[in-house]
Order: structure tokens, then sequence, then C-alpha cells
């Protein structure tokens, strides 16, 4: 049996569901773990053979030689907001522009999540005044933003529900990898890469249906005179 985890991240069901469909003879049980700390160390451990896991530019995920991690993608963080705010109707938002709101954010990942969402407030010019500590579902999370009660950097594949808009984030101050981390006895080359495609067409997918995230990357990597 394959034993794959995965922190917070929505490619873990399509990497499965890839996975099955080229190698629909593999056993998989698939878990949920919520810190990337906690993954390198279920790795190491050998409780867990594979996973999806994050980190940020400048502080990379650390493991010993047993595992090995490969990037999946690096994405801008956007914000999301409830669709009534007075910037709503901005195509991106200025992160000293929200100084003054009230901030839910996720509990230490171990990985360098908070202390990258308060090193970017500090460059900005200030500090989060009010931060809700929230560690629940995505669908609890928005409809909190909807109701007015603060706003959240998320993922910019995110979908938001009705009432909640996603709006990147001005110079994106933020930036999120994802990678894929193996045990290197456990996982050979071919399933690898299996692993790996499987994240990157499930990642892909996601992407093509973000309007905001496909709006984004069309003004910052247009090429000139195209």
């Amino acid at each position: 049996t394959l034993r794959v985890a995965a922190t917070n991240s929505p490619m873990l069901a399509g990497m499965v569901s890839g996975v099955r469909a080229r190698l629909p003879a593999v056993p998989l049980a698939v878990s949920s773990v919520y810190a990337s700390s906690r993954i390198v160390e279920l790795l190491e451990g050998g409780t867990v053979d594979a996973a999806i896991a994050a980190d940020y530019p400048g502080r990379e995920l650390e493991h010993s030689d047993a595992v090995v991690h490969r990037g999946i993608v690096t994405e801008p963080t956007f914000v999301a907001l409830p669709s009534r705010h007075p910037l709503r109707h901005r195509p991106q938002i200025a992160l000293a522009d929200l100084a003054e709101e009230a901030w839910f954010v996720t509990p230490d990942d171990g990985a360098g999540w908070p202390g990258v969402f308060h090193a970017a407030c500090a460059a900005a010019g200030f500090t989060p005044a009010t931060v809700h500590e929230f560690l629940g579902d995505q669908l609890q999370l928005q409809g909190m933003i909807a109701d007015g009660l603060g706003v959240s950097l998320v993922q910019a594949t995110l979908r938001p529900i009705p009432h909640v808009v996603v709006k990147p984030l001005i110079g994106t101050p933020l930036w999120c990898r994802y990678v894929l981390a193996w045990r290197r006895e456990a996982v050979a080359g071919e399933l690898a890469e299996t692993l790996f495609h499987s994240a990157t067409a499930a990642y892909r997918e996601l992407a093509a249906q973000s309007p905001h995230l496909r709006a984004w990357a069309a003004r910052t990597w247009s090429v000139p005179g195209v």
C-alpha cells in the first residue's frame, strides 16, 4: 500500500485520482496533515511514503537524505474579501490598504507560516491590529469572510463562494511553494514520476478553474507584442 498524505492542498484529490488512473494495481491509503513540519516527521519515520507539503521562498523544506522533494508549483498568495468590501472593484489590492482589517490566520505550519505573513505586513508598514487564529473548513472560513468578520490570505486557486471575492496583492509580497516529497526507499523512480505528473496535472486543472488566477497571470506574465 502506498501511503500518501497532504497538507491543506486541493491537489491531493487530483493527484490520487491520477495515480489510480495510471497505476490501478497500486493500493492507496490517504491522510490529511496540517503542518508541513509534521509531514517531514511522518516521512522520516516511515509512517507516510509520499506527501504534498508547502514551503516558502527562502524557507525551503528541510529533511534528511532519506527524503526527496521536488517543487510542483510556486504560486502567489491572494486575499479573500467580503464582496461588499470598499476595495472589491480593484483588480489588485495593496497589502497596506488592508492594515485596519481583522485577519483570519491559520496556525504555525512549522515551515514558515505565519511568520512570512507578519514579515510581509511589517514590510508594508503595519502590524495587524486583530488576528483570529482559525484552523477549519474552508467553507466556514469563507462564510465568516462573507459576513464581514475579516479577511484572509488564501491559495490562488481558491474557488470563492457567493459574497466573497478573491484578489491578487500588488507586488505579490507573498508566495507559497507546493512540493512533492517522498521516501527514497519506498517510492521508486517511475512511481515518483507518476505522483509528480499527477500532482502537476491536478494543479493545472485547479488553475484552469480559477479566473482570478488566470487574470493575474495574463497581466503579470504577458509578453510584449504578443
